[in-house]
């Protein structure tokens, strides 16, 4: 989720009928715990622009505002707000993002959904290397993309491995820990956009050689496996996982490999189920 995405599901219960950017100015003041950022002296007109995703939410005042995140603050600007029937909407509200949710504990979990959207944003995950904005790839290239992808793949001779596979239905949101919102939207996100699409591509490559999937599945497995057993966080897993395809499918498109990657943790055992 980005930033915008946020501020408009939070402004849906918590506008309290200001205008987009008191609302945004107004959240900014009363979670923080300092006020010396340029963030709350810029005009309407560019915090507008903010609410709607027209421009980014500046990476300098995301790390002053994640510095200076004060979460009691944060629970006193949403409790004061809504009462508990309102608490309860906002609960549904944020439920597919944040899980099940409770009046009480509502506000925590969307000041850590906050949290992380800011990180994200202060570790460069929204802006490519070259500092340009990293854009969504039209329908039509990012097919042409994910098709060259498995056409690389199935050309490479596999790395034969001895795993035992299962192909167990389990919930993104049984794989991913629920702290990790951002990363649990995404994957969503590209499931949702891709996965019948990359699961014919693969079941194409498999009419010639009917082990393929499978050897690909073993060889993401394990490297899957290998990250995990180190002390990485999952969001870091992931995204090593999806520099490894990258680089074994000689690919220069970071979306094309990141919903390959997503589709094997919705289709088999790529980050295993935490309640196991």
């Amino acid at each position: 989720m980005n930033f915008n995405e946020f501020a408009q599901k939070l402004y849906t219960r918590c506008g309290n009928g200001e205008t987009q950017s008191n609302f945004l100015r107004e959240l900014f003041f009363k979670i923080s715990s300092e006020h010396d950022d340029s963030i709350f002296k810029i005009d309407d007109d560019y915090l507008r622009k903010i609410f709607s995703g027209k421009r980014k939410l500046p990476q300098k005042s995301a790390s002053y505002l994640l510095t200076h995140l004060d979460k009691s603050k944060f629970d006193t600007y949403i409790y004061d707000l809504l009462a508990e029937d309102a608490l309860v909407e906002l609960c549904n509200d944020f439920e597919s993002i944040v899980g099940n949710s409770s009046a009480e504990d509502i506000s925590t979990k969307i000041a850590d959904l906050f949290k992380s959207i800011l990180e994200r944003i202060v570790a460069k995950k929204e802006i490519s290397d070259n500092k340009t904005t990293t854009l969504e790839l039209s329908s039509f290239a990012l097919e042409r993309e994910l098709s060259e992808i498995v056409k690389d793949l199935a050309s490479l001779r596999p790395e034969q491995r001895k795993i035992n596979l299962s192909y167990e239905p389990y919930k993104v949101d049984n794989k991913i820990l629920p702290g990790n919102f951002s990363l649990i939207s995404e994957i969503k996100k590209d499931v949702v956009e891709n996965y019948v699409y990359i699961e014919d591509l693969f079941k194409n490559a498999s009419l010639k050689n009917a082990t393929f999937f499978d050897q690909l599945a073993s060889e993401v497995k394990y490297v899957c496996d290998n990250l995990i057993s180190q002390p990485h966080s999952q969001e870091t897993v992931f995204y090593q996982m999806v520099a490894w395809l990258k680089n074994k499918a000689s690919c220069k498109s970071d979306i094309a490999c990141r919903k390959i990657i997503s589709f094997f943790v919705q289709n088999c055992e790529v980050f295993h189920a935490f309640t196991e």
